[in-house]
Parts: structure tokens; C-alpha cells; sequence
């Protein structure tokens, strides 16, 4: 399984990172975790694309920085069916199909997202989960402004950004090949929405994780926080703070 960040900064897009997108190529699937404006990167990966003939996207959640992204994705699946996986009504929203349409439609776009591929399924998800393939899809609940959820694809990836720290996270991530998860502050500024790295460091003293990517970086960070951060991660090997087109083997 290989995992391609094609865009792992949050909110803005900036000169180095592009907001939150993540290609999963599991050797029978095509996965994109977010359409952020990252996804306009899908071009450099067409090797892995032409692989497939059906391309699944699922969402944390439906804030613009995280599906904006999805208005670009009718370059690429003209010719393929396209499945996106949304929290849907037991999570509290109207529905993946609801929101999506809103979104790809007139006057917002030019055409509706029916258009986007042969053929194009909208569906809700729960914290039950679903495969995509034989592959399964774990769903947890998070804390963040208007919902979002963990995604965990089998025991490879665990995906967790737009969230407090929650201990389960890493509970649970203590079996997985790679943790993603986010990264908005440095010191921990009690904040409601988002995690910071003293927070991260605090739970990495409490649960061994195999490897644990930094995502959903603050794009107001300047030169100085970047080299405190990757000073801090110096003392673990197995952090790394995950920057555009960075590549995951697992």
C-alpha cells in the first residue's frame, strides 16, 4: 500500500503546501482521503490513476478547505465510476449526496457532479464503517467545529486531522503502519478545534506508534516555526512532519 500526501497543509493554500488531500493506492483500490485544492496535484500521479477504473473519495468532513478540491476532479474521471463517502444523516448532516450537490452545481459550477464520470454514487457513512474492495473503513468520532471523523483504512492508515487530541486516537493507532494527524499549533493553546505538537508528544510518551506523520499545517507558520517543530521531532525518529508529494510505503 503507498500513500501520496498531495496536499497537507490546512485552511489556505500556500507557496509549499496545498490544503488537505491524501492518495491511497491499496493495490486493488484508488483512495482519496479530502479533495482539498491538493487534489490539483492528482496530475503528477497518472501512473497510479491509469490503474483504475473506479475512483473513492472519502471525507473527514465537508468544510471548504477539505472538498474544495472536488470541483477538479471531472479532469481525471471522465471515463471512470466515482464513489464519494460522506458522513451522512446519523452523523448529523443532510446527507454526502445533499451536500455534495449543493457544492457542484450552478451557479457555483457548470455542471452537476452526475456529469463528473460514467457513473457517480454518493454515500452516507456511519461510525459502523464499510469496505471499499475487501479493504475496511473504520469511522470514529472526533471534536472539531461542525463534526469530523477519523478515517482508518485497514491497519495501514489512520487518518486524523481537524481534530482536539483524543486519547483513543492513539490507542487505537497503536496497530496501524501510519498515523496522520494534525498538527496547528506547537504549545498546546487549549484551543477547541485543533492539536498542537505538545499535545501529540504528550501521548507519544503513553502509546508506541509505528510511524506518525504531522499533517493540516498552519499556513501562518513562518521559517522559525517549522525549524522548532523538526527540532522537536528530532528526538523520534518515527515523526516526520509530511510535506506535499511526500511518499509513504507500507
Amino acid at each position: 500500500m503507498k500513500l501520496i500526501a498531495l496536499g497537507s497543509g490546512g485552511w489556505i493554500p500556500s507557496d509549499s503546501r496545498h490544503t488537505a488531500s491524501y492518495l491511497v493506492d491499496t493495490g486493488e483500490s484508488l483512495i482519496i482521503l479530502d479533495t482539498g485544492s491538493g487534489l490539483s496535484r492528482l496530475s503528477n500521479h497518472l501512473d497510479i490513476l491509469n490503474k483504475y477504473e473506479e475512483i473513492n473519495i472519502i471525507y473527514s468532513h465537508y468544510h471548504l478547505d477539505h472538498i474544495v478540491g472536488l470541483s477538479y476532479i471531472g479532469n481525471w474521471s471522465k471515463e471512470k465510476r466515482l464513489n464519494i463517502y460522506g458522513p451522512g444523516k446519523a452523523l448529523g448532516f443532510t446527507g454526502c449526496q445533499d451536500v455534495i450537490s449543493k457544492l457542484i452545481t450552478p451557479p457555483f459550477f457548470p455542471i452537476t457532479i452526475d456529469k463528473f464520470a460514467k457513473e457517480v454514487s454518493m454515500k452516507d457513512y456511519d461510525l459502523g464503517g464499510f469496505k471499499i474492495g475487501t479493504i475496511p473503513i473504520k469511522i470514529t468520532a472526533q471534536v472539531h467545529s461542525g463534526n469530523s471523523f477519523g478515517i482508518s483504512i485497514g491497519d495501514y492508515i489512520q487518518y486524523n486531522t481537524d481534530t482536539i487530541i483524543l486519547e483513543d486516537t492513539f490507542k487505537e493507532a497503536q496497530g496501524t503502519k501510519l498515523l496522520l494527524h494534525e498538527c496547528w499549533s506547537i504549545a498546546n493553546e487549549g484551543s477547541k478545534d485543533h492539536s498542537s505538537f505538545e499535545e501529540i508528544n504528550n501521548m507519544l510518551s503513553k502509546y508506541k506508534i509505528q510511524k506518525l506523520g504531522l499533517i493540516h499545517i498552519n499556513p501562518n507558520w513562518k521559517v522559525d516555526k517549522f525549524e522548532e517543530l523538526r527540532s522537536s521531532c528530532e528526538q523520534n525518529p518515527n515523526i516526520v512532519v509530511v510535506e506535499d508529494e511526500m511518499v509513504f510505503e507500507l
